[in-house]
C-alpha cells in the first residue's frame, strides 16, 4: 500500500516532464447523487463525508503526457444504477501543479497493480480545507484593460491651431 502523503510532490514543469509515471490526485463531489449511491461510493470506492457533503478521492496514474491529455478530454466515472460523472482537469498544467495534484510515481513503474492507503484526513486537508482558487494571470494580451488609456482626449500642450491665410 502506498501512502500518497509520502510521495514526492511535483512542484515544477521540469519534474513533471522528467517523471516516467505520474499520480494525479483530486476529489470528486458526489453530493448530488441519490442517498443509496452516496452510501455505495462511501462503502466501495473510498468515499467520505466532509461538512455534510460526500466526496470520492480520485487517483489516476499514467505517463505524464498521456495522463494530462486524457484528463483534459475528460474521464467518465460510471457507477451502478446509471450514475456517472465526468472529471476534467483544467487545461492549465501550472494550475494542477499549484493545487498540488501531481505526484512522482516513477519509483513504482512496472507494478501491475498499485493500491493506495486511505488517507481521508490528508485528502480533506489538502484538497478541501486549504483549497484556494488558482490566481488569474495578470497582464494577458487577450484581456481588455479595466481602464482604457486616454490617448487623444486632451489637447497637446504648447501647440496652437494654424490660421488660414
Amino acid at each position: 500500500m502506498i501512502r500518497i502523503s509520502s510521495l514526492p510532490l511535483i512542484i515544477n514543469l521540469g519534474q513533471f516532464h522528467s517523471a516516467s509515471q505520474i499520480l494525479l490526485v483530486d476529489v470528486l463531489n458526489v453530493g448530488n447523487a441519490p442517498r443509496k449511491m452516496r452510501e455505495y461510493i462511501k462503502n466501495f470506492h473510498g468515499g467520505f463525508v466532509h461538512e455534510k457533503e460526500t466526496y470520492m478521492p480520485i487517483t489516476l496514474t499514467g505517463q505524464p503526457e498521456s495522463l494530462i491529455a486524457n484528463a483534459e478530454k475528460g474521464i467518465l466515472f460510471k457507477f451502478d444504477e446509471g450514475f456517472q460523472n465526468l472529471y476534467t482537469l483544467e487545461a492549465n498544467l501550472d494550475a494542477a501543479i499549484w493545487h498540488k495534484k501531481l505526484y512522482d510515481l516513477s519509483a513504482y513503474e512496472g507494478q501491475s497493480q498499485i493500491n493506495f492507503e486511505r488517507e481521508v484526513d490528508f485528502i480533506v486537508d489538502r484538497y478541501l480545507v486549504n483549497f484556494k482558487e488558482y490566481p488569474k494571470q495578470e497582464g494577458s494580451l487577450l484581456k481588455v484593460p479595466s481602464t482604457l488609456p486616454s490617448i487623444g482626449t486632451k489637447a497637446m500642450a504648447g501647440l496652437k491651431p494654424i490660421k488660414k491665410i
